[in-house]
């Protein structure tokens, strides 16, 4: 079961440089993506980054289409403004993310399952032209009526001793 999934453009960005993305390239961005993450600063202390990124999602869902039908309609959408992508380097890093979040669809695990993909060559060289590198990914959740096996860790097993006495 597909829990999330999406093909897009991505460009990491700041807020005010999602505007110039846009303007540079004539289109408008599905959104522009905005997550945190914990790095560390040169003193050592933990911080909270809040990173953005312009994303255009391919107008094909993963129910109307596999990754590959969703990189070829990604590629028509990019197509018309494709020209101008060059003008974002070197000061934005663009590629196109394909990722899957998925639920095994057996509680036991993912026994027979796999995932396929393939890339015509056609399509790889309308990537290729406009410098547009291609990343797969798929995160496997566990299954909603998966039961973690009870472990019994030598801590556990001493307290329980200690406990009987």
């Amino acid at each position: 079961m597909i829990r999330y999934s999406y093909v897009s453009l991505i460009i990491p960005c700041d807020a005010q440089n999602a505007v110039t993305i846009t303007e540079i390239l004539g289109v408008q961005p599905t959104r522009v993506r905005e997550y945190k993450s914990w790095g560390h600063r040169e003193d050592g202390d933990r911080e909270e980054r809040l990173h953005r990124s312009w994303v255009l999602d391919s107008p094909t869902n993963h129910i109307d289409g596999d990754p590959t039908q969703r990189l070829d309609a990604l590629a028509d959408a990019i197509e018309p403004f494709a020209s101008r992508l060059p003008n974002l380097r070197p000061h934005f890093r663009s590629w196109v993310d394909i990722l899957y979040h998925v639920t095994p669809q057996h509680a036991r695990g993912v026994t027979g399952e796999f995932d396929w993909f393939r890339m015509p060559a056609e399509l790889m060289r309308r990537y290729g032209a406009w410098d547009l590198d291609v990343s797969y990914e798929s995160i496997w959740f566990d299954h909603p009526d998966w039961v973690s096996p009870a472990r019994r860790t030598w801590w556990s097993r001493l307290l329980e001793a200690f406990k009987a006495r």
